[in-house]
């Protein structure tokens, strides 16, 4: 199967770097000091189960899309969510000199990334996705590591009943039997949407006190206090999926308290975010959160507070601990 992975960093390194290793035609599409050393000294993994380090075919989205579209089966979006309307506009001229579309398979943080492409490329040409029990870094340029499981959930956008049959649909059996023959394997739902913001319980109650204390995942989950406030941040997601017609209710969150729990310890990426002086995804996840509930003419004080704290730069300096 042709891939091309554009957002090549902890998320889609790490995915594309397996489904190369698989004998899959893999494209790395980067950019800066990341894009330079792939090019340059190629692409190395070190996952407890999986180690590479070999050339890979890496380029930038310009460069990509200056190619035939006709090349690929299948385009994978990595890229912060806050580029996704940039990304999906590039594609869509792309598409539109070459008369062709190739589906696209988002594997963002958020539950809007999967609505902004089908709103350009048209929903038959796009395949919701997330990434599940795995944590994933950018050490260095060309230098990732990866723990966990590594699934892939994925489905038609935004669920089997309400999706159009095109492009997207005729390539989703293929993908998952090529994610699992390599590795990754695949949780097929039948409603995307709702395990999108499922992944967004997460997000909301881990990100942000992430980023703030500069704690881990277990050192967050393993101490009463900052639980209190975690559960806090995740049942205000999960109320807010309502706006979107997703119920979620206490069962749900305590599945997905329990499933960060128990994972290794993993450092959030707005947290990596904050160290490396990125911008952080608080609209994709906080902003997510807070705008439903205005919608639904609702309050979400502790996602308000945590979003607020992090947009002023008020966060803790001590650096983190392996003792707790």
């Amino acid at each position: 199967m042709r891939m091309a992975v554009i957002g090549a960093g902890g998320v889609g390194g790490y995915y594309g770097a397996r489904w190369l290793a698989a004998g899959n035609p893999v494209t790395f599409v980067a950019r800066g000091g990341h894009l330079e050393q792939l090019r340059e000294q190629g692409l190395r993994v070190e996952h407890p189960e999986f180690h590479y380090r070999h050339r890979v075919d890496a380029t930038d989205l310009a460069a990509l899309c200056a190619g035939d579209p006709a090349e690929f089966d299948l385009l994978v979006l990595a890229v912060k969510s806050a580029a996704t309307r940039d990304v999906a506009a590039t594609l869509h001229d792309w598409f539109q000199r070459y008369g062709r579309r190739v589906p696209v398979l988002s594997m963002q943080n958020g539950v809007d990334n999967e609505g902004e492409l089908a709103a350009v490329l048209g929903q038959d040409a796009v395949i919701g996705g997330l990434a599940l029990r795995v944590g994933t870094h950018v050490e260095a340029p060309g230098r990732i590591t990866a723990t966990g499981a590594g699934q892939v959930v994925t489905g038609p956008w935004p669920n089997r009943e309400e999706a159009v049959a095109g492009p997207a649909t005729d390539i989703l059996p293929t993908f998952v039997q090529t994610a699992n023959a390599a590795g990754t394997p695949v949780i097929e739902t039948s409603d995307i949407r709702r395990e999108l913001w499922r992944k967004l319980v997460i997000n909301n109650g881990l990100n942000p006190i992430s980023a703030l204390t500069g704690w881990d995942s277990r050192r967050l989950t393993r101490n009463p206090e900052m639980v209190v406030t975690i559960r806090r941040l995740m049942h205000e997601a999960a109320a807010a999926a309502r706006a979107d017609r997703v119920t979620l209710d206490g069962a749900d969150v305590d599945e997905m308290f329990q499933l960060i729990h128990d994972l290794d310890p993993i450092k959030t990426s707005m947290l990596v975010d904050r160290e490396h002086g990125r911008p952080m995804e608080l609209d994709a996840i906080c902003g997510a959160v807070m705008a439903r509930l205005r919608q639904l003419g609702e309050d979400a004080p502790a996602t308000e507070l945590l979003a607020g704290l992090l947009r002023n730069g008020i966060w803790s300096t001590e650096p983190d601990r392996d003792d707790a």
